[in-house]
């Protein structure tokens, strides 16, 4: 028996060494209603910040000691309903959660992975982004996750006879370890 108890307790110790990490995979689809997944783009200049200019708030479930990096994937696909080229760019908006306009940068707001795209009339243009972050690479908006729970949001900017913007994928995923054995 004092066996076994030595074996349990080296294995528990294991799990809470430095170097156990956490990956936190956050569905930013599942806080915005499917009835709101989509945008309809009207005729002309168009710009606006989705789902709203306060952004989607993400509660972070778990709170990292340290915060090692992150990724922020967004997918979707353009439609071109009109009669002539649509024409555009979105990138992904990111803000501390007391900033509730996330199209103004001030208050923190950053923007990220600007993404242009052209879809011909009556086509569709699938869209792909993957930012990394971490402390060298988009720091500010890593700075922004790594203090805890944050906004989200997508600005598009277009110019068209009409369309549609669809989200199909909008993920956080942030890697740490949840306590540090020397600060």
């Amino acid at each position: 028996m004092p066996r076994l108890a030595f074996i349990t307790l080296l294995l528990l110790l294991a799990g809470c060494s430095a170097s156990t990490r956490y990956t936190i995979n956050v569905n930013v689809l599942s806080f915005i209603p499917q009835s709101q997944r989509s945008l309809n783009i009207p005729t002309g200049y168009y710009l606006v910040v989705y789902p709203g200019l306060e952004g989607q708030l993400v509660p972070l479930p778990l709170s990292l000691d340290i915060l090692e990096g992150g990724q922020i994937t967004i997918q979707g696909t353009v439609t071109n309903t009109g009669s002539i080229l649509m024409s555009g760019n979105y990138e992904i908006r990111l803000a501390p959660e007391s900033d509730t306009n996330l199209g103004d940068n001030s208050g923190g707001d950053v923007g990220l992975g600007k993404t242009n795209f052209s879809v011909a009339a009556g086509q569709s243009q699938a869209i792909s982004t993957t930012v990394t972050l971490s402390a060298t690479e988009n720091s500010a908006a890593f700075n922004i996750i790594k203090s805890g729970s944050f906004r989200i949001a997508i600005r598009v900017e277009v110019n068209s006879n009409g369309g549609r913007f669809d989200l199909t994928t909008a993920r956080v995923r942030v890697t740490g370890r949840p306590f540090a054995v020397i600060k």
